[in-house]
């Protein structure tokens, strides 16, 4: 008996929340597509390039001081990169630039060319120059 009033109270209140709306959440939208591009004055160039497609995720991670690396290597350079910039297509341009330049330790003093490019999974797209 107690088992039943249990269920029975346990499924009111899922009818309860979604009619409310409140079992339905939109997930955050996911990058299929990262470059970074960032020229500095004393001709080195971070290069990072991060494609998903067909399931597979295509990868390059190239920074001054370090062999360039791709695919799987790559992707464990990129990754925490991507979490730690907490991407949205409704990202704030000018934090973003600033914070990926703190991120590589880059002066803004220092930069020829800066070009950010992202897509995400909803066709949302981002591009800071």
């Amino acid at each position: 008996m107690k088992m039943r009033f249990i269920l029975t109270a346990f499924v009111s209140c899922l009818v309860v929340l979604g009619t409310i709306g409140v079992t339905k959440v939109d997930a955050a939208p996911n990058v299929i597509d990262f470059e970074l591009e960032i020229e500095l004055k004393d001709h080195t160039k971070i290069d990072i390039e991060y494609e998903v497609e067909n399931n597979k995720i295509e990868a390059k991670y190239k920074v001054p001081g370090s062999a360039t690396k791709y695919g799987q290597d790559a992707l464990v350079m990129i990754e925490p990169l991507l979490k730690e910039l907490k991407l949205t297509p409704n990202v704030n341009g000018a934090e973003l630039k600033t914070q990926t330049l703190s991120i590589f330790e880059v002066n803004v003093n220092d930069i020829d060319e800066f070009e950010l490019e992202i897509k995400f999974d909803n066709g949302q797209k981002v591009k800071i120059d």
